[in-house]
């Protein structure tokens, strides 16, 4: 069912119509907590406000106004988990997935502990990018569109795009560091 009715439902007095939003993002949203908060407990607490909060918000949640629904959400959760950071002391970070390639058929050894020696220098460099660029280069490599990425962040299309070239370019010096200096291109 469609987010708008849904919510339409819920202001006409339907409280259990909010049921459906909370197990359509539930999963999505307590990853998405995860991955800024690196703890387990403090994740589902943080989800649990979030969905508190939406449901206590969604009378001025305008699906008009050309936010979807789950960016509105996602957006309030960011925002919660940075400011519980902040309280806590910790600054905003969301981890990276360890990469894992493909190997082609017929491989030498030597050919796969180049690509595996690659792939670690690629993820080491992603660990060190700086927020928020880190995160922005992260959600565009999980294969969100700029549109998206703004969308989720609460930022403007440019912003996106002004990071992602920031990112891009520190990621080029950070891989040619763990080179040792030599650039390896193809």
């Amino acid at each position: 069912m469609n987010d708008t009715i849904v919510i339409e439902r819920i202001r006409n007095g339907d409280v259990d119509a909010f049921a459906q939003l909370v197990r359509k993002y539930h999963k999505n949203l307590l990853a998405f907590i995860y991955r800024f908060v690196r703890d387990p407990h403090l994740t589902e607490d943080i989800g649990q406000e979030v969905f508190l909060d939406a449901y206590k918000s969604l009378a001025h949640f305008d699906p008009e106004a050309g936010t979807p629904f789950s960016a509105w959400l996602f957006i309030c959760a960011r925002n919660r988990c940075i400011s519980e950071l902040r309280k806590r002391g910790r600054t905003e970070s969301a981890p990276l997935e360890e990469y894992h390639g493909c190997t082609a058929a017929g491989d030498n050894a030597e050919a796969l502990l180049i690509r595996r020696e690659g792939r670690r220098a690629l993820a080491d460099s992603l660990e060190q990018l700086p927020e928020p660029f880190r995160t922005t280069m992260f959600r565009s490599l999980q294969g969100a569109s700029l549109n998206e990425i703004a969308n989720q962040s609460g930022i403007g299309l440019a912003t996106v795009k002004s990071r992602l070239f920031r990112a891009r370019e520190r990621l080029k010096l950070l891989m040619k560091e763990s080179a040792g200096g030599v650039c390896h291109e193809r």
